[in-house]
This record gives structure tokens, C-alpha cells and sequence, in this order.
């Protein structure tokens, strides 16, 4: 039978080309690209795992790019300290000519302005060896971290040393006569601070006893500088009161409501740039400035108390409260301040005054030779998280919480800051002999039980204690009778009494001169001393520095450099020789640390380009065309897309036999 809708054949034979050209299509596709999956349907399930590869091999390439980086930096540095050692090589022979004892004072003086002139070019190349901004021979940035791979934990740090003439020992930072205090305490002087229990270079700080309420609200600073003032004439210093407060960061501000500056209300603004405005236009007594960072500060001329208040101070960084001044004390003459409290420590009759009153001044104790003295130290170990600085050098950690220790964690850094720290403590003993026997062995001095029971005297009981060898604590008597143990390190003293307290040792009196009453267990802290080993300021800052017995204290003049090194004398010269030696040393240190820097760097590199290499390898496996399956693929295809079209053909004809029929 014929009949018209009868083409299965020609449908049949239509839908095998169909195939024979999609199959056709896809080789073309893969020859064309070289790539098996050219979209997810060619193979679903590898799409991930491509995915994947893409991402890993884009971060290997990106980590490449930061190795090279991280090795163009140590070269940079590297070059750097290449050349300081060059002029290092230069001012040691020159030194070395130093030692010549037939030179002239000439002769001499020409040697000292040439190496003067190359310790200034050392310190230029540590200020213009740079890669992109970042200064890599000043100190001023500690270190650099460079992601070399594909993972967060791939960073490799380096460490940037500095390696200028004052951290290489040959040059210090010259000394200013100006002091800025901490931040005043409030207090109540009602109790009175009488003209002498603070002395400035040696005369009354006062011209007369305080007994003003100087609490929070009563711009202590102001009044302090105006009750120092009115002595000038006699200690011969100025003192100037003035206020600075900055606000946290600010990111983006948003102020939900209005809040206060010295009860002036500052309204709501939407840019800190408006904040800055508005505050200069409403707030008296205080001039604010924006900061690079985002944040502000407030800041008056006054020493007047800055009072934040209000409805929502937080908003703009700041926290509610009253905030009181700094002191800056100067000498008339332009010598060193010296300030100290009025105490038998300092070398006065009495102790007529106390650290204690100095510190609500805001002031360590400072000398003409810009020795330091702490309060007593805290009863806490110092650790990283405390913020202390030394010259704008941060102390590390302490093995204890003795003024010795601490003294060990400052002399750590002391090639940074040109400042050594000594620990001392005294404690002063009132000594009832007539009571050795009740004594006995309840007393004990840094858990060492001491037999007083025969001490009938008071060179008895100093021998007795220092036949038991209590570390480096020394009994003496001193010229009030009285006895004394002294720590020259500043180890803590611990006195305990397993019987009744206060028995044999009547009272006690701490390094600062305040009384402590007899107990079980005493804890006497100690104090610290710091130096300057040129004479210079020392600048103490950082939140935690109450943990060293200290007030934030500093100069507000810019230092400079000068050389610590002379050929002024042979003697001079020899001494030069050993500080440059050292120095070279250093500066060796320092390049083979980058060098070994440069040297991870690399080693990084290698592995991560063999890792980039079995990537690429896998994902080649995975997505890439194989060439000649393809071809075979596409050359069948063609042969058999042609065969079926020439069938096709074959069987449209198969309805001329119709048309005869119609015919």
C-alpha cells in the first residue's frame, strides 16, 4: 500500500542528520576553542571542580605577583643598608685617623664635620628608601606583611628595622628644657598642699599653701599653672595650661540627637566637616579640628576643663564627662627643669611633701640631668596589651611585677630609646628591740623566717637580717635610728608577721615616705629611675604608664640629632671605633634578616608555581579537547551527515511515484 502521510523513512533519515550536525557543531565547538566543556551542559557534573580550579589558579597568580613584590622590597631595603654600610666603612676610617695623637685640634675638627656630614646622609637614605609610601629604613613602620598564596594564612612579615644614626648608637636626640605634663587629677586642696611640698630647681613650687577645691569642673590646670606662676620669680620656671581631647573614629556619622561642649548644645549635623563647623561655632573655649583619621580634637590654650554632655555625645566619638588639662613647665633661662617632691628619698629633712602630690601635678620627678623618677610600680606584670612608650618605643613584657623586672623590660629597648631604667626600694622600719623575744621567728622578709628572739639591739637585728642573704637586700641604720632595707634593683620587699603584727616592727614607711600600718603580709613596691644616656628628654606616653609609676610626660619641641661620636682626642677616637664596630655588626644583622626575608620569599614562590603547575595540569585534563577523538568525531560526522543527506534525498523522491499516479 502507498500512502501521502508515509514518510516515517524521510523522518527517520531527518532526525539521524540532525544528530550527524549537532555532533558536527559540538567537535566544531571543541576544535574551534580547544575545550571539552564550553558550557555547563557539556558535563555538569565537573563544572564545580572547574570552578574551583579557576578560582585557585587566579589566587596563585595574584600570590606570584605579591612574592615578587615582597623580594623587590628586601632588594629595595637591602640597597639601602648596602650604602649606610658603605658610609659606615667610610666614617671608621676616618676614626681610625682619630687615633693619630700628632693631629691638630684642626686636623680633628675637619675629621668630626666629615663625619658629621656622612651620619647626616645616613639618616637621609633611611628617609628616602622606600617602596611605593612606605619608609623601610626609619622605624616608622614596623613591619610589612605580603600574602604570598592562595590562602589568609599564606602572609609572610617582614620585619622593617631601623637604622638611622640614633638607633645605630652614633647619634642621640638633642635635649629641649620643656616639659608637658599628663593630664592633671582632679582634687580637693582643702586638706592643704603647702608652697613647699613641691619644689621646682630646688625653691617652693608655690608662693603659697593651696587649699583650693581644684575637683573636676573647676579647671584645675588653669588654677595649678596660675598658683605655680605665682612663684616664678624665686624658682624661675612658667608654667602654661592647656586642654586637648580626641574623639574615637568616626566612620560615618550619624548623630541621633544633640549633645553638649561646655554646656554649649551642639545641634545634629550630617558630615563631620559640619560637625568641625558647628562646634567652632557654638562651643566656647575650645577650637576643634578634623582629623586625617575621622576623628577630632578638641583643644584650648587655657587649661581649662573641656566638658562633654548631652543627649548623645557618643554619636560624634566622644564619651560624657570632664576632662581636665596638661601643665607645660619651662625655665626662664632656657636650662633643664628640675621638680621633685620634698622628701628624705631626694636628699630634704623631711618628708615634708609626697610623690603622690607631684603626680596630681601631672609630673614624674625630673632633674637637671634628665633623670626620671617613678611613683612606686604597680602590682602587675607588664604584658603586650599595655600601652607604654618610651620615647615613642613601646616597653615589652615583664617577668614580674617588681620595679626590677620592669627596669630589665625598659633596658630591653634601650638601643631605641637611649634610656636605661634602675629599680630601687627602701623601706624604713620603726624597731621596738624590747619585744626581740616576742619577735622570735614570726617575722619573715621575702619568706625567710629571721630569729629576732636575741636582736636586743638594733646592729643585732641589722646583722641577724643579712646573715639570712635575702637576695640583694641590705639592712642599714639610718640617721633617724631607724632601720632600713634597701633592694638595689628594685626587688619587691614582702614583710610578714606570723604573730601579731606590729610587734618588733612597729610601723613601716614605703620608698615614697607614706606610712603603712603593720599587717600579716606587706607588699612594698619599688621605683624606678630612668637616664638618658646624653642628657636628653625622656619622654614617657601611652595609656598604662601608671604601671611603671608614672605620668605621661614628654617635650613638646621637635628633637634633633647630633653625633655621640668624637675624634676630638685619641681616647675619643678609640671609644668611636667600638660604637661603629657595633654599628657595622648591626647593620650586617639587618641585611642578612632581609636577606632571609628575600630568601622565604622566594622559596614561596617555588612551591607556589609548582602548586600553580598541577593546577593547571588538573584543570587541562578536565576541561581541554582531546584533539584527535574530536577530529575522528568531527570527520565521521561529516561522512555519515553527508551519507543521510544524500539518503534523505533518495527518499523525498519516493513521492514522484505518487504523482504518476495522480497523472
Amino acid at each position: 500500500m502507498l500512502y501521502i502521510g508515509n514518510l516515517s523513512t524521510s523522518n527517520l533519515i531527518q532526525n539521524n542528520l540532525s544528530k550527524q550536525i549537532k555532533q558536527i557543531s559540538e567537535a566544531g565547538e571543541r576544535l574551534s576553542s580547544g575545550k571539552r566543556i564550553n558550557s555547563a551542559s557539556d558535563d555538569p557534573g565537573v563544572i564545580p571542580t572547574i570552578s574551583r580550579l579557576n578560582a585557585k589558579i587566579a589566587s596563585i597568580s595574584q600570590g606570584l605577583i605579591n612574592g615578587g613584590q615582597a623580594i623587590t622590597l628586601t632588594q629595595t631595603a637591602e640597597s639601602g643598608l648596602s650604602e649606610i654600610n658603605n658610609l659606615l666603612s667610610m666614617i671608621r676610617s676616618l676614626a681610625v685617623e682619630g687615633l693619630d695623637t700628632t693631629l691638630t685640634d684642626a686636623d680633628r675638627s675637619t675629621l668630626q664635620v666629615e663625619i658629621d656630614a656622612y651620619l647626616a646622609e645616613i639618616d637621609a637614605i633611611t628617609k628616602t628608601t622606600k617602596f611605593d609610601d612606605i619608609i623601610l629604613l626609619d622605624g616608622s613602620k614596623g613591619s610589612v606583611n605580603f600574602n604570598i598564596g592562595e590562602e589568609a594564612t599564606s602572609t609572610l612579615s617582614i620585619n622593617l628595622i631601623d637604622s638611622d644614626s640614633v638607633a645605630l648608637n652614633l647619634s642621640a636626640t638633642s635635649g629641649v628644657s620643656e616639659f608637658t605634663s599628663g593630664r592633671v587629677t582632679s582634687f580637693n586642696y582643702s586638706s592643704n598642699l603647702a608652697a613647699n611640698d613641691i619644689l621646682i630647681n630646688g625653691e617652693n613650687a608655690l608662693a603659697s599653701t593651696l587649699t583650693s577645691d581644684l575637683r573636676s569642673g573647676n579647671n584645675t590646670a588653669a588654677a595649678l599653672a596660675t598658683a605655680i606662676n605665682a612663684n616664678s620669680t624665686n624658682h624661675g620656671a612658667v608654667a602654661t595650661g592647656f586642654n586637648s581631647l580626641t574623639s574615637s573614629v568616626i566612620s560615618n556619622l550619624t548623630m541621633s540627637n544633640t549633645f553638649t561642649i561646655n554646656s554649649n548644645t551642639i545641634s545634629i549635623q550630617t558630615s563631620l566637616a559640619n560637625l568641625v563647623t558647628e562646634i567652632n561655632q557654638e562651643a566656647s573655649g575650645v577650637t576643634a579640628s578634623l582629623n586625617s583619621d575621622n576623628s577630632i580634637t578638641l583643644k584650648n590654650t587655657t587649661g581649662n576643663d573641656i566638658v562633654i554632655g548631652g543627649n548623645a555625645p557618643t554619636d560624634a566619638g566622644f564619651t560624657a564627662g570632664t576632662y581636665l588639662g596638661y601643665l607645660k613647665l619651662e625655665n626662664n633661662d632656657g636650662t633643664f627643669v628640675k621638680i621633685e617632691a620634698n622628701t628624705l628619698a631626694n636628699g630634704y629633712s623631711t618628708n615634708q611633701g609626697n610623690i603622690d602630690d607631684l603626680a596630681r601635678f601631672g609630673f614624674n620627678e625630673v632633674d637637671s640631668s634628665t633623670q626620671i623618677s617613678s611613683d612606686l610600680v604597680s602590682a602587675n606584670a607588664l604584658t603586650s596589651s599595655h600601652d607604654i612608650k618610651i620615647n615613642d618605643t613601646a616597653v615589652g613584657s615583664s617577668t614580674s611585677s617588681s620595679a626590677a623586672a620592669k627596669a630589665v623590660a625598659i633596658n630591653a629597648i634601650s638601643t631605641s630609646t637611649n634610656v636605661t631604667a634602675s629599680g630601687y626600694n627602701l623601706v624604713t622600719i620603726v624597731v621596738d628591740n624590747s619585744e626581740a623575744s616576742s619577735a622570735a621567728s614570726n617575722i619573715s622578709i621575702n619568706g625567710n623566717a629571721i630569729n629576732f628572739s636575741s636582736s636586743s639591739t638594733l646592729t643585732a637585728t641589722i646583722t641577724a637580717i643579712n646573715n639570712a642573704a635575702i637576695g640583694d637586700i641590705v639592712a642599714s641604720s639610718n640617721s633617724s635610728g631607724n632601720l632600713q632595707l634597701v633592694s638595689s634593683s628594685g626587688a619587691d620587699i614582702i614583710i610578714t608577721h606570723g604573730g601579731s603584727a606590729g610587734t618588733f616592727f612597729d610601723s613601716h614607711t614605703d620608698a615614697t615616705g607614706a606610712t603603712i600600718s603593720p599587717a600579716s603580709s606587706v607588699t612594698f613596691k619599688g621605683q624606678l629611675q630612668l637616664t638618658h644616656s646624653s642628657t636628653d628628654v625622656i619622654k614617657i606616653s601611652g595609656d598604662d604608664v601608671a604601671e611603671i609609676g608614672m605620668q605621661a610626660q614628654a617635650s613638646t619641641s621637635s628633637p634633633s640629632a647630633g653625633s655621640t661620636i668624637s675624634v676630638s682626642s685619641s681616647s675619643n677616637a678609640t671609644s668611636a671605633l667600638t660604637k661603629i664596630d657595633t654599628a657595622i655588626d648591626t647593620i650586617a644583622q639587618t641585611r642578612g634578616k632581609f636577606g632571609s626575608s628575600e630568601n622565604r620569599a622566594e622559596f614561596r614562590i617555588s612551591v607556589l608555581s609548582n602548586v600553580e603547575i598541577a593546577s593547571k595540569t588538573r584543570l587541562s585534563k578536565i576541561e581541554d579537547a582531546d584533539f584527535a577523538l574530536e577530529t575522528a568525531k568531527f570527520t565521521k560526522s561529516q561522512i555519515m551527515s553527508k551519507a543521510a543527506s544524500s539518503m534523505l534525498a533518495q527518499a523525498n523522491a519516493s513521492n514522484e511515484v505518487l504523482l504518476r499516479l495522480l497523472n
